[in-house]
């Protein structure tokens, strides 16, 4: 009926049904083919990312299909960065060694989603060559009421650092949030705090990710972490 539904309840019953490869299908050739029809507008978008369902990546088909369509974006290929959740990961660590070698040969950025939510993720990293960890949002949720969790983000950080990893702190509401962050020396945060799910053509007339900040206090700490670092 035209009206926008959430994804939730539509990937899940992809998963279920077993077609959740055709929405990434659709998802991957359709971004890169969006980069490429507006690269000049893009100049400063580091990476896009999408999201990996673990079906797909477990299905030598579309890993094919994958590499197929990669193939057909090579120049801007470099400008996608593909999530793949911890869980996934280490169902077959073998399978998703490869998976991440085969798409960094095309410059695509690997990310680790959810990192910290299961139980052995320091032992797995040495494995896996990825770009990025993506925090798992429970660590960062009301962060300053909890020490424990400054303690493990900050560890996760330096670990991170010390593999040549950038890291990614998900679910940052407020300013609060967003200063412990920077102040551990987290690279980049995903949350409300930044902004809400929008139409992409709104990146193309933004000069940066701050363009989209609707809150003072947070454009306030923004530009006083911007001086900072000048």
């Amino acid at each position: 009926d035209g009206r926008v539904a959430p994804a939730g309840p539509l990937i899940a019953a992809a998963e279920k049904s077993g077609r959740a490869g055709v929405i990434d299908r659709w998802v991957l050739s359709t971004t890169l083919a969006w980069i490429e029809g507006n690269l000049q507008s893009l100049s400063n978008t580091r990476f896009v990312c999408m999201n990996l369902s673990g079906a797909s990546l477990n299905d030598e088909r579309f890993v094919q299909d994958t590499l197929d369509i990669l193939g057909r974006y090579t120049h801007v290929a470099s400008r996608l960065c593909m999530e793949i959740t911890e869980s996934v990961a280490l169902h077959d660590l073998d399978n998703t060694r490869r998976f991440i070698d085969q798409v960094r040969n095309f410059g695509v950025k690997v990310a680790l989603d959810d990192f910290g939510a299961g139980y052995t993720s320091f032992s797995y990293l040495k494995e896996l060559p990825a770009d990025v960890l993506k925090i798992d949002g429970n660590f960062i949720v009301n962060i300053n009421a909890h020490p424990a969790n400054v303690a493990i983000v900050e560890a996760i950080v330096n670990l991170a650092a010390n593999l040549g990893m950038k890291t990614i702190a998900e679910w940052a509401e407020d300013a609060a949030t967003i200063r412990t962050l920077a102040e551990i020396g987290v690279d980049y945060v995903q949350g409300y705090a930044v902004a809400r799910s929008q139409p992409p053509e709104k990146l193309l007339s933004a000069s940066s990710s701050a363009s989209f900040i609707q809150r003072e206090d947070v454009l306030q700490l923004v530009r006083s972490l911007g001086l900072s670092a000048n």
